[in-house]
Formats: C-alpha cells, structure tokens, sequence
C-alpha cells in the first residue's frame, strides 16, 4: 500500500515489510519514503492550508459527519485490515472502527464550542485609560500545519484523536503512521481525501527517525502531536519546543490497580482480566500492577487464576479469542527479558497460560512480587500479558507502591468506602484514577493524559481542538 502526498502515491525501492503477528507472514509492504519526498509532503499540507481555510467551519463540520458515514460503510473491510495488521481480536477491531467514526462526530459538533470566540466591552476596565472607548474580541484560529505520530495498538482511534480535530478547527496534517501497522490509517486517509480538499491530509511511510527528525527541524510545521514511547516522546518534544513548536505528547504508563480488603473481589477480578489482558496487554493504560491488601490477596489470586484459565488464545480472526499475539518477534523477546528479571528479582509464578506455537505469542502469566523488589515489571511499562501482585498492609503502603514508578497515566482503586477512595485518589500521581473499574477506560471527549514522564498536555476532542488553535485578541478603538 502507497503513502499520500498531495495527489500522488510515491513508491521506493526501499521497503517496510508489514506483518500478520499471529503467523509472521507478509502481508503488504509500504516504501521507505527519503527526507525529499517528507520536506514535499509538508510543502504540499502548508500550501494547502489557505484551500481547507477557505472551507467555512459549519462546511466542515458537515464533511466530518460524512467521513464519519463512509468509515461505518467500511467498517468490516477496515476492521479487517486492523484485525491482520495489529493481531488485535477481531471483535475489538470492530468496535474500534465504530469508535472512529464517532469521534469524527464528536469533532464535527465541537467545531462551534472551540471557535466561537468572545466579545468584551473594555469600559469593564479601569486600565489602561480610555477603555470607555474600546472593545475586544477573543478569536481562535488554526495553527497551521499539525504533524501527527502514532503508535501501532490503535491504528483508527489514534488516527480520529489526531486528525478529527485538526481538520475541524482548520489545520492541515502531515501524518507518519507506526511502520508495524500502516495500511489501516492509510485506508483512513483515503475515506478522509473524500470529503476534504486534496493535501488536507498527507501520509509519510519509512524511517521514524529521519521523519521525527524533519518534523521536528521544519519551519512550516507548527504543531506535532504524538503518541508513543517515552524516550521517542520527550527527545521529540524538547527539540520541537526549541524551534518554538507546541506540541501534544501521550507517552506510556505502568498503570496500578489498588484492590482493599472491602473490595468487591468479582468485580475486581474482572477489571483486572480486562486491563491486564485485553489485546495482550498492548496499552498505555492497560493495568501493568495490582496491588491488594494482604488479608485478601489468597482470594483475589485465586479467583483471578480460576477465570484466567477460561482465556482462550489463538487466531485474533476467530470471535471467540481473548488472548491474541503481541505485535512482533521483538515484544516476545522483551517479555522474556521481564519474566526473567522478575524471577531473579524474587518474583514467584503462580500462574502461566498456554499460546500457539506460530505467530508472536506469549503467554499469560501472573506474577506475586514484594512491595520493594526491583523487578522491571514494578516500575516499567509493560507492554504484554504480565500481571504482577504486589501484597500490601497499609493503604499508605499501597500509594507508596502505586507511586514508585516515573510514569503516571492511570490507576484504579476498589473498594466499597468512597472517602478512603477518594483520600487515596488524591495521593495518587496520575491523570485519571477510576473508582471500582478497569484502568483501560478512556472517553474520548474527557482529558486524557498523565502526570511525570506520561505526557505534556491533555487529549480529547475538545481539548486537542484547543491545542490546535491560537488565541487572539483583537481590540478596537473608537
């Protein structure tokens, strides 16, 4: 599948193999793109601005309604397409897809709460003199051009979050999709090319590096917004904020679940199987710890053991599948580096599930681990289906837990007592922390986003919008 720059599809000699993580096999390729060919594709979205600006904002509003139409006519073919490009079970693909297409809604109906502006009489005033003589008006407009990256875990998703509000507000996108699953967004762009001027949006395939690195050196890009690894993230944002560019950075998490002994278990159990092990653990706010009280943790272990082994692994194809492949050779061998280290650091296994033989499998495991062992999976983030309980005897001592990491995206807390939830709500670093549910909620037009190494900045429709807009004053004198 060929990228997008303006009208033309470039190929390259040089190619990206994409694969199916459940066999390993090939099963499309995309070029690897050289710096030219990235500078032109920022040229063709920053001589396109002035054409998407002279679209009125009502207009694209509607146009995002009808991309939102065409993406549910596609929807099997491009969930599908996720579904072997990502390893993601095939039902979550579905559901991802529709999520996609409401979030282009929801854009569409922010358009008039982001733009609207204000008007203030100056006589309100005392300073500066002569105010009596004056009024302003507070006015958004675009930005210019957005730079957007993502990673491979929610190709449609994290495409909506990135160009939805982009295009509503005005802005026109340069977008490098994650190399591992390119042909989903790709196929976005294509639906989104329908309804919306010609380099509105422009998609770049090769080198995240060198692409990161033009993005970043680029005079006409004003924004760049990404999602992704810490490291990647921040070394982005610090060389993007020199050359006086915003930028918007959702970066990982090691999200912690606390369980207390008033807890109800069945729910807890539940929430823990879903924010541990939906799509083999491969989010950012997938439940990476659990920490439980100690008068508890016997029950909790083994309940959690005895519905973990209805779990089924297998082709992400099949609708019955739980658990599905990680996304490549390299993730396999990074939970063998964390399994390892967790039993060196005094990590005891009391639960290991079984997977297919082909493909980019790994097992379920759970893990029990002392509050102060060293192991990685205690203060990493955990991007596979590695579990580890932390027992606790104090509430204090579970925040402590819960903090000990640089990362703090979100966390849960169960437990029947909402003032001592929200006392240790309040102690918590992180961004969201959700009472008596899963970790891996996220609702696309509320803030979302961390605190330390977790990102800089908030995403959601609303707010992304307002990320992508500049403020301006505008004052006249009679």
């Amino acid at each position: 599948m060929l990228p997008i720059i303006g009208s033309e599809r470039p190929d390259s000699e040089n190619k990206i193999a994409v694969r199916n993580p459940a066999t390993g096999e090939v099963i499309d390729y995309v070029p690897s793109l050289s710096r030219e060919e990235v500078r032109k594709a920022i040229e063709i979205a920053y001589d396109s601005f002035p054409k998407l600006n002279s679209i009125t904002p009502a207009k694209r509003s509607r146009a995002l309604m009808e991309v939102a139409s065409l993406i549910r006519e596609n929807s099997e073919e491009l969930a599908l397409t996720m579904t072997k490009e990502t390893g993601r079970p095939i039902k979550s693909s579905r559901a991802e897809i529709e999520r996609t297409a409401q979030i282009f809604e929801l854009a569409s109906s922010e358009v008039k709460r982001a733009l609207e502006g204000d008007f203030i009489p100056l006589d309100l005033y005392e300073y500066p003199a002569g105010n009596e003589k004056r009024i302003a008006m507070i006015k958004r407009e675009p930005i210019g051009v957005v730079a957007a990256i993502t990673p491979f875990n929610f190709p449609a998703a994290s495409f909506a979050h990135k160009v939805a509000p982009a295009l509503a507000v005005g802005n026109t996108v340069i977008f490098k999709p994650s190399s591992l699953t390119p042909l989903t967004q790709i196929k976005l762009a294509e639906i989104v090319l329908k309804k919306f001027p010609e380099g509105s949006i422009n998609v770049v395939t090769g080198n995240s590096e060198m692409i990161g690195e033009e993005f970043v050196s680029n005079d006409k890009v004003s924004l760049i917004t990404f999602t992704g690894s810490v490291s990647v993230g921040l070394d982005l944002a610090s060389k993007a904020v020199r050359n006086g560019k915003r930028v918007i950075m959702e970066l990982g998490g090691s999200d912690a679940m606390i369980v207390l002994e008033d807890a109800d278990l069945d729910k807890a159990v539940k929430a823990a199987l879903i924010g541990r092990f939906d799509y083999a653990g491969q989010f950012c706010n997938a439940t990476k710890r659990v920490i439980v009280r100690k008068e508890i943790e016997e029950e909790f272990t083994k309940k959690l053991k005895e519905e973990l082994r209805k779990f089924k692994a297998g082709d992400p194809m099949d609708e019955t599948v739980d658990i599905p492949p990680l996304i490549s050779e390299d993730a396999v061998k990074r939970m063998k580096d964390f399994l390892e280290d967790a039993i060196k650091n005094g990590g005891e296994k009391v639960f290991e599930g079984s997977v297919p033989n082909k493909g980019y499998y790994f097992p379920p495991v759970v893990l029990r681990l002392e509050p102060k062992s060293k192991a990685r999976v205690l203060r990493e983030e955990v991007f596979g289906p590695i579990l580890p309980i932390v027992p606790v005897n104090t509430d204090d001592e579970a925040v402590n837990v819960a903090n000990s990491t640089e990362y703090g995206l979100d966390a849960s807390i169960f437990t029947s007592n909402f003032s001592r939830a929200y006392e240790i709500a309040s102690k918590l670093k992180a961004g969201t922390v959700i009472i008596n549910d899963t970790t891996r909620l996220r609702w696309d037009n509320l803030p979302f986003g961390g605190v330390l190494k977790s990102g800089i900045g908030r995403e959601s429709v609303i707010n992304t919008m307002l990320e992508m807009t500049e403020t301006k004053l505008i004052v006249y004198s009679r």
